[in-house]
């Protein structure tokens, strides 16, 4: 088998895409973080039979049949200076893939590798270690109700200061300390952008300070409800506004437009049950997993 590097005329399409939705291959070729020099193939009498490629200190997608390109990506990491390298959601390019049973829903991110796919042995066997464990899961909005009992909740937290609303730069304050101390580089990035920015933003309030967010609230083209997660800032919890955000953001996205949510989430995080009891299915499981590289 010949490794080599990607060339723009290889036909890594069917093989990204049977693990990845339609179109993944594309978005990552055109990604602005691909690079062309550290993206390889396996290639026998001319037939792609893997693919494999990194950005920064992440394996960004490693497809067909790879134990001897990676081989070829533990090498190239350790000659650029990296340390380890890691699989992750934190990677800067992120492939959707598709729902099972769920004609065709999509989440736009896999946040590890599918344990369940036969790269998880092969990455163990190559001395990777699992770092956490990832749940995915999906809920269709058709038939989603904002439930009776939250709207008491949402009642009696009012009636102590506490509330979920629009976001409005006029009347809130404090957003960028919430988000800052959160210390989440993605979350840095993208809430105080959205909010300064004038998007539709969820937030939970004490009075008029920010205490907690759901993001941006729109549909992707996909018809999933964006999401880009919830936090309360470590001064604002135990009072309810994680669980009544997460219902909002559900009757949000529905009403703008958005045909399913999907989310994941970590196996041992205790939000796991609210998600169910909102009717959200389990459908996959992801490791996040690091190769410590040494030489």
């Amino acid at each position: 088998m010949l490794i080599r590097l990607y060339r723009p005329e290889d036909a890594i399409q069917p093989l990204v895409e049977q693990v990845y939705a339609p179109g993944a291959a594309r978005l990552l070729l055109e990604h602005p973080d691909f690079d062309p020099t550290r993206a390889w193939v396996a290639e026998t009498e001319g037939k792609i039979r893997g693919f494999a490629c990194c950005t920064g200190a992440f394996l960004a997608c490693a497809v067909g049949e790879c134990e001897e390109l990676l081989d070829v990506v533990h090498q190239d990491a350790g000659l650029r200076g990296y340390d380890s390298l890691k699989v992750s959601y934190f990677c800067p390019i992120r492939l959707p893939w598709v729902i099972p049973d769920s004609e065709g829903a999509q989440h736009n991110n896999m946040p590890g590798v599918p344990v369940d796919a036969p790269l998880f042995s092969l990455l163990q066997n190559l001395g990777w270690q699992v770092k956490a464990r990832e749940v995915a899961m999906y809920l269709p909005l058709e038939g989603y109700e904002f439930p009776v009992e939250m709207q008491k909740k949402a009642e009696e937290m009012a009636q102590k200061g506490y509330f979920v609303d629009w976001y409005d730069e006029k009347r809130h304050r404090g957003v960028d300390e919430m988000v800052e101390s959160l210390q989440n580089s993605m979350w840095s990035a993208e809430i105080p952008a959205a909010a300064h920015g004038g998007l539709p933003l969820l937030v939970g309030l004490e009075g008029d300070t920010v205490a907690g967010f759901t993001g941006p609230v729109r549909p992707e083209p996909t018809g999933r409800g964006y999401f880009a997660g919830i936090a309360v800032g470590p001064g604002f919890q135990g009072h309810g506004l994680g669980k009544l955000l997460f219902y909002r953001l559900l009757e949000a996205e529905k009403a703008v437009g958005a045909r399913y949510m999907t989310l994941f989430t970590g196996v041992d995080n205790h939000a796991r049950l609210m998600y169910r009891k909102a009717g959200f299915r389990e459908v996959r499981q992801f490791a996040v997993m690091e190769k410590v590289l040494s030489w």
